[in-house]
């Protein structure tokens, strides 16, 4: 009888496990239809699998089911909410030591990423998803990450070899311009070489013995501008963000003040300036690790308007059309909060002012330039910005068409470093694709498969104290 009882309670068990498991499938496909569907994933920051577009082709060879299984997994209901939540579980896991961390994150490979685009109010749309603060061009690589304190930094490992052949892909400039214009180059430190503390240095490399190395290099006829020793002397103040790999609007302004020193210009006082901020960043490095002791430092970007009524034109990158711009894009906010510089990564910016001294500027540059390009334009007629990623034209022709007088190149240590960046420092002098002639300068640059991470950061071993792989 009690085993009749038994078999009765197991049946009726096994009856309700199965009721409420089939309840459960039949809802959650009620939901996929029903529930809303994104293009990305926020936390994720990256695009959703969309729907396939059928074709027989595509089913014959596999393509199709493949294609839908991409899009279901991408797209069931709450996928967010639990992909959000599964990592958490990762982070909870173990000892957590606060005070520091490391991330090999050399795999860790990223995206091409449009500029950011100014609608017709100056604001920018909506592009978590690729974002130059979160995502870069070919070339960019990600390094491996030294968290302090809440602060997370690129561990620096360059070498004098690279920093000399970046200084040679400048000289050919002077070379080739033979005086025509005045050339300034400014090598831009990271945050490492101010944050880190003493008893973890011998784990990365100096940047200051590489910057000399390029200053040292260079043309006797180019002015090196000393970055370095401006920021320095304001290691103590906010110049480098917490959560992002580029600078902030303060610490540009400082290299700001080192090039009106080398440049005989005086520059602009910050109670001169309007002074703004956007409170809750976190950036691209945040988003790379997700780790829990940058959440809980968020970042402020602040910027600082220069006086004066200025026309902004951009081209988008692929087409010559001009498009209205801005020198700040109010509307940046969330993870785009370092768009508020120039509105992001165009090929192409010019921006007229009122000045009539006869001064016309190009600078070339990458994302890390984007905050001290919007201080120059107080001093120039002219200033065009130039992004040698995206830009095809060449720079030649631009300086001799407009009646350039100064050259400026700004670049942080890791491109300096890389050869892809010196590789296309060097393609737009006379334009992507194209070849000019043989200017005598020997090209050392070969593009190669290279990491600026050298023997120091390749040496690091893990400890017990929170390291993440």
């Amino acid at each position: 009888m009690r085993r009749t009882a038994r078999i009765t309670s197991r049946k009726k068990l096994a009856m309700l496990n199965t009721v409420i498991f089939t309840t459960f499938l039949f809802f959650m496909g009620i939901l996929f239809f029903v529930y809303p569907k994104s293009t990305v994933s926020d936390f994720e920051k990256r695009k959703l699998c969309a729907f396939p577009i059928f074709s027989m082709d595509s089913l014959l060879h596999g393509q199709y089911i493949d294609s839908i299984d991409l899009y279901a997994a991408d797209n069931f209901p709450f996928r967010e909410q639990l992909v959000e939540f599964s990592f958490n579980m990762k982070e909870w896991r173990g000892i957590r030591n606060d005070e520091i961390a490391f991330y090999n994150a050399t795999d860790i490979k990223k995206q091409d990423a449009p500029p950011v685009n100014l609608n017709n109010s100056d604001s920018i749309q909506d592009t978590t998803a690729t974002s130059d603060s979160l995502v870069g061009p070919p070339g960019e690589e990600v390094n491996n990450l030294f968290i302090y304190e809440g602060r997370a930094m690129e561990i620096f490992g360059g070498n004098c070899k690279m920093a000399e052949s970046y200084a040679r892909t400048i000289n050919k400039y002077q070379t080739e311009l033979q005086g025509k214009v005045q050339i300034y180059d400014i090598a831009v430190p990271s945050s490492i070489e101010f944050n880190a503390p003493a008893h973890y240095a011998k784990q990365y490399s100096t940047e200051k013995k590489n910057i000399d190395c390029v200053y040292g290099a260079l043309d006797p006829a180019i002015k090196g501008v000393d970055a370095h020793g401006e920021i320095g002397a304001h290691r103590n103040e906010n110049i480098y963000f917490r959560t992002d790999h580029h600078w902030t609007g303060l610490g540009a302004y400082y290299a700001y003040r080192a090039y009106c020193k080398s440049a005989g210009l005086t520059p602009l006082e910050l109670n001169q300036m309007e002074h703004k901020q956007k409170t809750g960043y976190l950036g691209s490095l945040y988003w790379l690790t997700r780790d829990a002791r940058l959440k809980e430092h968020p970042d402020t970007v602040e910027y600082w308007k220069i006086p004066g009524t200025y026309k902004t034109t951009v081209n988008n990158k692929g087409s010559d059309k001009a498009l209205r711009g801005s020198i700040y894009a109010e509307g940046a906010s969330g993870a785009n909060g370092y768009g508020v510089f120039l509105g992001g990564d165009y090929p192409y910016m010019k921006i007229e002012s009122e000045v009539k001294n006869g001064k016309k500027a190009v600078l070339v540059k990458n994302s890390y330039g984007n905050p001290f390009a919007t201080y120059l334009p107080y001093h120039y007629e002219t200033v065009f910005v130039i992004d040698y990623r995206y830009y095809t034209g060449s720079l030649l022709n631009l300086i001799e068409t407009e009646k350039v007088t100064d050259l400026i190149f700004l670049n942080g240590v890791f491109s300096i470093n890389t050869s892809w960046h010196i590789m296309m420092i060097g393609k737009v002098m006379h334009g992507v694709g194209k070849k000019g002639p043989t200017s005598g300068v020997k090209d050392t640059i070969k593009p190669k498969k290279d990491s600026i991470i050298g023997k120091k950061s390749d040496s690091l071993k893990p400890s017990a104290d929170g390291i993440k792989d």
